[in-house]
């Protein structure tokens, strides 16, 4: 792919949905690009250029799907997961022991493996809540993606990337050269078409988002408007996921960083994001320490030790 076709492919990425990819990606790109041009019988990657200049939407659509499958695998990241069932889950069972809910979004969830990733944490973790209502749903933007989470299968590749015998054995089942997950996760687990650029179709609200390896993809822009909605339709204290060492700028005006966890944020509390918002009408008393989180140290629990200080253990 020559320079002036990368170019203008940057920009139709960028107009269409958001993403703000450089150069340094030429090798990732056309690698996707060859393989797109391979799979629908162009002669060559400048034919397929050249159809994208037409314009026609529902063809740029396509392209853009096809280039979001993104890497992925269960557990990705193990510690973070390991936090995640460790000390998260067995927080958020005292804190929604009221309400006895608990719901969860997978953002850019891919083929599902971070959403069934999520359901397997919980039902090891959260034991004797049967009578909870869990809610665990996985988007993403491609159609082919969400198609191959629902279904729920994994060829033999696909299983081992992250998992050991056990849990594979625990929570899927084999037929012929293909495993299946277990009715148990599954009836936890939906999925759905979203673009995140788009409104928010999604009426609950979450207790946790895992929106990991996806907003950096997109324009400084695009990702403080995602933010921003993301935290619209967050819990009060609601958890923030982003990939174990990605940087987003402006995050910090919506999230607290959760000192101690990989990539965990937890949501401010809505007049101080109003303060953020207007630095001039808020006061200085945040200036100093940053105050503890309050998942960090519940109201009714000040005397268990945070959870900072268990992991130094």
């Amino acid at each position: 792919m020559n320079k002036s076709d990368f170019d203008y492919l940057l920009k139709v990425l960028k107009e269409n949905a958001g993403w703000d990819f450089s150069e340094d990606e030429y090798f990732v790109l056309d690698k996707k690009i060859t393989n797109f041009v391979r799979e629908k019988g162009y002669a060559t990657v400048e034919e397929l250029i050249d159809e994208v200049r037409i314009g026609q939407k529902a063809f740029i659509s396509q392209l853009i799907e096809s280039l979001t499958l993104l890497g992925t695998s269960f557990y990705r990241d193990y510690s973070v997961f390991k936090q995640f069932e460790d000390n998260i889950l067995p927080y958020l069972r005292e804190y929604n022991r009221g309400v006895k809910k608990l719901r969860i979004w997978s953002a850019g969830c891919s083929t599902g493996q971070e959403t069934y990733s999520v359901a397997i944490s919980v039902k090891n973790k959260l034991l004797n809540v049967s009578d909870w209502d869990i809610d665990i749903i996985g988007t993403d933007i491609s159609e082919q993606a969400i198609i191959k989470a629902k279904n729920g299968s994994y060829n033999q590749f696909e299983i081992q990337m992250g998992m050991n015998a056990r849990k594979i054995i625990d929570n899927f089942h084999n037929e012929k050269d293909t495993w299946l997950v277990n009715d148990n996760i599954a009836a936890m687990v939906s999925f759905k078409k979203n673009n995140l650029l788009d409104d928010f179709s999604l009426s609950k609200k979450f207790d946790v988002i895992f929106c990991r390896y996806v907003l950096s993809l997109f324009t400084k822009e695009y990702q403080k408007k995602i933010i921003r909605n993301m935290y619209n339709v967050q819990t009060p204290n609601g958890l923030f996921y982003l990939g174990k060492k990605e940087k987003v700028e402006g995050i910090e005006e919506f999230y607290t960083k959760v000192p101690g966890f990989d990539g965990l944020y937890q949501a401010r509390s809505a007049d101080k994001v109003q303060k953020l918002k207007a630095p001039d009408e808020g006061s200085t008393k945040d200036k100093g320490k940053p105050e503890m989180p309050s998942f960090i140290r519940p109201e009714k629990l000040i005397n268990r030790p945070t959870i900072s200080s268990l992991l130094r253990k």
